[in-house]
C-alpha cells in the first residue's frame, strides 16, 4: 500500500511539473533496483520528461510534454546510458561500463578477464583494438557496399541494377546490430535510421531511372551523416553536382567524378567537397 501511494505521489508530482503532460508505458531492460536511479536519471529532464522504472516488470511510466520532447528522444538517452529498450539498443561499450549489478544480458555480455597467452600486455592490447575495429567495419560495410553499388548503377543509367541494390540496402539496414556500433556511430544511427529505412524503400520502389535519381539525393545526405561517424579503412569522396535540382551531393569510394544524376550526359559534372576516412 505504501509503495502504491508513493508511486501515485510521484506521478501526480510529474504531471504537475510538466505542462501538456502525456503518460505512456515503455519497456526498459535492467537488473535489480540498483539500475533504477541510472535509468530514471537518463529519462528525466526538468519540465520536459519524468521516468519511473519498475525492476520487477521491466516497465517504466513516462510522463512527458509532447510539445518539447518525444518518446523516442527520451528512449535514446536511456539507451545511451546503457539500457536496451523497446526502441533502441545500448552501445556495447557503454553497457560494459555499467556496474556489475546492473548488467542484464548475462555473463556473455561482460568483459572476461584476460587469460595468459604468452603475449606481452602490449600485444594483447593491440589484438583487442584490431578485433574491435574489424567488428565495427563489418557491421556497417554491407550497408555502404550496397550504397556504392547503387551509385555505380545510376552512373551507368542501369535502372534494374539500381533497384536490386536498393533492395540489398534495405536488407543491410535491417541487419545492422545497433548494440555492436561504436558510440559515435550509435548516436548517429539512432538519429538517421528512420529516414534511412524510408529513403531506401523509396528508391527501391521508384519507377524509372529519373525517379531513382531523385530518391538517391536525400539518401546520400543521410548516408553522409552516418559515414562521417564511422572509422573506415578506405577513403570516401563526398561530391557535389551544382546542376541537379539546384545542387545535389553523393558519396563514392572511387576518386574522380562520375555523376550519378546525369550519367553519360554529364559524367564529369561536379567536384569533390570533402574526403572522408
Amino acid at each position: 500500500m505504501g509503495l502504491l501511494m508513493g508511486l501515485a505521489t510521484t506521478f501526480s508530482y510529474a504531471h504537475g511539473q510538466i505542462k501538456h503532460s502525456k503518460t505512456i508505458t515503455v519497456s526498459i531492460r535492467g537488473n535489480a533496483a540498483g539500475c533504477k536511479t541510472l535509468i530514471e536519471k537518463a529519462g528525466t529532464q526538468k519540465k520536459s520528461s519524468s521516468l519511473t522504472w519498475d525492476a520487477a516488470t521491466q516497465k517504466a511510466t513516462l510522463v512527458y510534454n509532447p510539445h518539447v520532447t518525444t518518446k523516442d528522444a527520451v528512449l535514446k538517452q536511456v539507451a545511451l546510458a546503457g539500457f536496451d529498450n523497446e526502441s533502441y539498443n545500448a552501445p556495447a561499450e557503454t553497457y560494459r561500463l555499467l556496474p556489475v549489478a546492473c548488467r542484464y544480458k548475462g555473463d556473455q555480455e561482460t568483459v572476461p578477464p584476460q587469460e595468459h597467452t604468452g603475449h606481452t600486455p602490449v600485444q594483447q592490447e593491440h589484438l583487442s583494438v584490431t578485433t574491435s575495429e574489424i567488428a565495427a567495419v563489418s557491421t556497417l560495410e554491407p550497408l555502404y557496399k550496397a550504397y556504392f553499388a547503387i551509385n555505380n548503377a545510376l552512373v551507368q543509367s542501369d535502372e534494374k541494377t539500381a533497384a536490386q541494390k536498393a533492395a540489398q540496402l534495405s536488407a543491410a539496414i535491417k541487419a545492422v546490430k545497433m548494440d555492436a556500433l561504436a558510440t559515435n556511430e550509435h548516436q548517429v544511427w539512432m538519429a538517421v535510421m528512420g529516414d534511412l529505412q524510408k529513403q531506401a524503400a523509396a528508391l527501391q520502389s521508384a519507377s524509372g531511372i529519373e525517379k531513382q535519381r531523385a530518391a538517391f539525393a536525400p539518401l546520400s545526405g543521410t548516408i553522409y551523416k552516418l559515414i562521417k561517424a564511422s572509422s573506415l579503412p578506405y577513403k570516401v569522396y563526398y561530391n557535389h553536382c551544382p546542376m541537379y535540382k539546384g545542387g545535389a551531393n553523393w558519396l563514392s569510394n572511387e576518386q574522380g567524378i562520375k555523376n550519378p544524376y546525369y550519367g553519360s550526359r554529364m559524367l564529369t559534372c561536379g567536384s569533390t567537397k570533402e574526403t572522408l576516412q
